[in-house]
């Protein structure tokens, strides 16, 4: 409301004879306020600024108080048609679809309905960016969505962010709409959840620094003219594909730093030649990885069925200079020793999938992994929660030992989701004895994603959902408490995260 602050203040400073301290755009001293309240006409100093610096000023305001600014004051009215940045989300109009709605369809409508009201009140002159996250399962069927991106998609245009969701997708992106004259001063577009099939070869994007596409139905053609006309690339994501069974990236993406492909069910290989690419992120089924000599990649994170098996196997050859890797995988069930070492990894973070069956997660196997990072300094490892067959307290039988394996640089270990399991117990073990610079060690018995005290649940996440999780807590609780806690140097802060009283008692 500083907006509205600021114009209630300058209407009571004009009947005082005072100076305003926002004034009407061009105003002097003999021009009169066609907005004073009860329709009165009260002469006042106004700041005599040009007009593009009152529209500046404007359009550095947020949305919403902009908005309600030019309710109240036809200067402001004048502006809001030439409003710069237009954000629409379930945030910014003021409701939540799990709110008090009661009807899926209503809360779709009111949102359509607001939108348009806006748009159709925006000339799309000045317009630099928008976003529209349209969430329903009617979302890509409104028919407010060709004449919302005609009033976008000017020649002055930055940022486009369309986001639909829905069931099915039927909304066809109109592709016509980016120009030569569009597509010139885009440097930001994201669509997700909408078919996008250019039927001819789109304008050069010469400033797209950020593209990300999350459609259906580009094909690999299509979408490698797309990005050959972007030169000036630096971070492209796509994914949602149902088309494309080997992504290739040009070599004329110079500038490209950041990948990221998710979700394409029919791919089977990556072809990058893009020779700067510093990060890779890959959430899918395993594919024919090929992304040149590698040479300058610091950090790649990959979530597959078998993506700790391909990281033992391959990276160490094919990604020498990695800095950070973060893996989402099985745990395969036999330890082995690796041939090569990541010689530059520094951070590397496993979250280990809870299906296992017939098998139980051997956290111990981790070992030979650690061992081939002389530089790790962080160690972050995420487990699901254990079979009752797992426990240590089941089988107190002498714990294994890893001889001939330490940690020299190792700082920092956090595990999340500890638990009593008896391989769970030995992995820590192993590192309170042989990981002579740690400095902080983190177990985490609950894993929650939310806090009931920080947030408007019932019950922490977790302890919401499983029982057998509220089970575990005391036993890993018991566990720390007679194999870990006497390992444990003066030197190491040990840090337990419990369950809150009030969940805990449950």
């Amino acid at each position: 409301m500083g907006v509205l602050a600021l114009e209630r203040q300058r209407r009571r400073q004009t009947r005082d004879g005072s100076i305003p301290l926002l004034g009407k755009r061009g105003c002097s001293s003999s021009q009169q306020d066609d907005d004073s309240e009860g329709g009165e006409k009260v002469k006042y100093s106004g700041l005599d600024l040009p007009e593009d610096i009152w529209r500046h000023i404007y359009s550095l305001v947020p949305m919403q108080d902009a908005a309600r600014a030019a309710c109240v004051s036809r200067s402001f009215q004048h502006y809001w048609r030439c409003y710069p940045n237009l954000t629409f989300s379930n945030s910014i109009l003021g409701w939540d679809r799990d709110g008090p709605w009661k009807d899926e369809m209503c809360v779709e409508n009111e949102f359509a309905s607001k939108v348009n009201k806006v748009m159709t009140n925006h000339s799309g002159i000045g317009l630099k960016s928008i976003k529209l996250e349209f969430y329903g399962h009617k979302s890509s069927d409104c028919c407010f969505l060709d004449s919302w991106l005609r009033v976008a998609l000017t020649p002055a245009i930055e940022k486009l962010r369309l986001q639909l969701s829905s069931d099915e997708t039927t909304y066809s992106f109109p592709c016509s709409l980016l120009s030569d004259q569009c597509g010139n001063s885009i440097r930001y577009l994201h669509l997700a959840g909408c078919f996008f099939r250019p039927a001819v070869r789109l304008s050069c994007f010469r400033s797209m620094t950020i593209l990300h596409l999350y459609v259906m139905c580009i094909s690999e053609d299509e979408l490698w003219c797309l990005l050959s006309s972007c030169s000036a690339l630096e971070q492209f994501g796509f994914g949602n594909n149902n088309e494309i069974t080997c992504l290739k990236i040009p070599c004329v993406l110079q500038r490209l730093r950041d990948l990221r492909v998710v979700g394409c069910d029919k791919l089977r290989a990556i072809e990058s030649k893009a020779p700067n690419l510093f990060s890779f992120t890959f959430l899918g089924e395993r594919v024919q990885l090929s992304l040149g000599e590698s040479l300058q990649l610091k950090k790649l994170t990959m979530s597959y069925s078998f993506a700790l098996d391909d990281a033992r196997d391959t990276l160490p050859s094919t990604m020498p200079n990695l800095e950070s890797l973060e893996i989402i995988s099985y745990l395969e069930t036999n330890t082995r020793i690796m041939r090569r070492q990541f010689l530059c990894l520094k951070y590397l973070r496993v979250a280990v999938s809870g299906y296992t069956y017939p098998h139980t997660n051997d956290y111990i196997s981790f070992v030979p992994f650690l061992a081939a990072c002389p530089c790790l300094e962080t160690f972050v490892l995420q487990v699901p929660a254990p079979k009752e067959h797992e426990s240590i307290f089941r089988d107190p039988s002498d714990l294994r030992r890893m001889p001939g394996h330490r940690h020299a640089k190792l700082k920092s270990v956090d595990i999340i989701g500890f638990n009593s399991a008896k391989s769970l117990i030995e992995l820590m073990v192993h590192i309170m004895e042989t990981s002579g610079s740690l400095e902080s060690l983190t177990l985490d018995t609950v894993g929650f994603v939310l806090r009931c005290s920080e947030n408007d649940i019932d019950k922490c996440f977790t302890m919401r959902e499983s029982a057998h999780s509220r089970m575990e807590v005391p036993l890993a609780l018991s566990a720390i408490e007679k194999y870990i806690q006497c390992k444990i140097p003066s030197t190491v802060k040990l840090d337990v995260l419990e369950p809150c009283g009030r969940c805990h008692a449950c």
